[in-house]
């Protein structure tokens, strides 16, 4: 019983997560979200991309990069968009599973 609820808890969470970050201007693909960061931001983007990718450290530079080299379908969805890879600043993983990707 707790790990249905705990299922089910998490899966509205992710969906709530999912949501708050679609206005920041997103593409979606099966399980990838594509997050554009703009340069101009109102104070309601704030809510919407969190400050560790709006100004990434150079840590999180190189975790994005190591994310989009271990995962073959982030990879692929960034090509198909003509994305340079330079350009992803963070990758974020949602509680269920999927990938939230910030470009620049």
């Amino acid at each position: 019983m707790k790990n249905a609820l705990l299922v089910t808890l998490s899966a509205a969470l992710a969906i709530t997560v999912a949501s708050a970050v679609m206005p920041a201007y997103a593409q979606r693909a099966p399980g990838i979200t594509i997050v554009m960061i703009r340069d101009y931001y109102s104070p309601d983007d704030f809510q919407q991309v969190s400050p560790i990718y709006r100004h990434p450290s150079p840590q999180t530079l190189a975790k994005a990069q190591e994310e989009i080299r271990s995962n073959p379908n982030i990879r692929a969805l960034l090509q198909r968009r003509g994305i340079s890879f330079r350009n992803v600043v963070g990758v974020q993983t949602a509680l269920n599973g999927g990938k939230v990707v910030y470009v620049r």
